[in-house]
């Protein structure tokens, strides 16, 4: 009729925002589909959830695609889904997690703090131990809360601790994955977020690792690490989870990290390079993507060979140089700041010497 116009309902102003997220992430778990995958061998999958759009979209539409399983007719699901939450700030939510295991009850979930590796990681303790700086003493009679605090406080620089804290956190999430004999990690990460993390590897002296930690297949932790949000950006993820994730998760899209506010004593290395490509990405993504597609073709060598990093679990690259010594060959025995040495029984990879230079130098050493 003249002078009216045609408008559209809400599902079809939602289903073109959403079904380009939903086929790229879908797409990734291709061989997971009931005419791919293998009959009579249910896989499980451990779901890192930090709340975040990223990994809350994940679970979103995985679950999607497992309720189309199970009302195919075939009334079987190819793979089942245990999501964790580590509670890197102090106690977990547990709130907000049963707001999550309430919208998709098909799957099992576990919350624990960060603190927990000392429990689910029982190697960790003797690594800290001596990878820890002068002032340094683990006490296991004390709480793994306060224990965690004062090998933070250790270092003396943002950046150091935030890159334990990955670390730890990486430690944590396959250990409980093996406990629970899961096959791989569903990990949330976007095509903006590796191709962050794979900046900042490189910039922390880990380049050797970035083929294991931004791409798909087995891992020198004998578990195999999945990206399934590899090929969507993070503008893309803010979008489909206004549109499509319920409203009482109050999943938002988190606020660029803000560098302006910041002295260079607080900013790690992770937080400039996030802001970087996240303001960045927008305006040229396809350059952003070309860095996962990058580190992609890398031939990473077969996991299980050569020496292993005892903190970081990644293979050793003995060809590099010691990063305490002007000009040293490599080796796996560093010396701190204040130059006294501090030996470690075992190997460390270049990024976690580095990181080791920022130990917090004795009291008594002179200025």
């Amino acid at each position: 009729m003249a002078g009216m116009t045609m408008g559209l309902c809400l599902d079809c102003k939602v289903a073109p925002a959403t079904q380009t997220v939903r086929s790229k992430v879908v797409k990734r778990m291709e061989k997971y589909r009931p005419r791919n995958a293998e009959k009579n061998n249910q896989k499980k999958f451990l779901l890192p959830l930090s709340y975040g759009v990223s990994s809350s979209t994940m679970l979103h539409i995985l679950n999607l695609q497992l309720q189309r399983q199970i009302s195919s007719g075939l009334s079987r699901r190819t793979y089942e889904i245990h999501v964790l939450n580590v509670g890197t700030c102090g106690q977990p939510d547990n709130h907000r997690l049963d707001l999550f295991r309430e919208a998709y009850p098909l799957h099992t979930y576990t919350q624990v703090p960060l603190h927990s590796v000392f429990k689910h990681d029982t190697g960790i303790e003797d690594v800290i131990s001596e990878y820890g700086g002068p002032e340094f003493r683990d006490d296991q009679l004390k709480m793994d809360q306060e224990r965690l605090d004062q090998f933070r406080l250790s270092l003396s620089t943002a950046a150091a601790r935030r890159d334990i804290d990955g670390i730890l956190l990486t430690r944590l999430v396959v250990a409980i994955a093996k406990e629970l004999d899961c096959d791989a990690i569903l990990w949330g990460d976007s095509d903006t977020r590796l191709a962050s993390k794979a900046l900042s590897n490189v910039a922390k002296g880990r380049g050797f690792s970035a083929p294991w930690d931004v791409c798909d297949g087995m891992t020198p932790w004998g578990i195999q690490f999945n990206f399934p949000m590899r090929d969507v950006f993070k503008f893309e993820l803010a979008t489909y989870a206004s549109l499509a994730l319920p409203k009482k998760l109050n999943v938002v899209d988190s606020q660029r990290p803000s560098v302006d506010n910041l002295s260079s004593k607080n900013l790690s290395i992770e937080d400039l390079l996030a802001h970087y490509v996240e303001t960045q990405g927008e305006k040229y993504p396809g350059i952003m993507a070309n860095i996962v597609r990058t580190i992609d073709k890398l031939q990473a060598p077969a996991p299980d060979t050569g020496d292993r990093c005892v903190l970081c679990g990644m293979p050793v690259d003995m060809s590099g140089e010691d990063p305490s010594v002007p000009g040293g060959s490599g080796g796996s025995q560093y010396v701190l700041e204040d130059r006294r040495e501090r030996p470690m029984a075992g190997t460390l990879c270049y990024g976690c010497a580095r990181t080791r230079l920022d130990l917090v130098p004795p009291k008594s050493a002179s200025a």
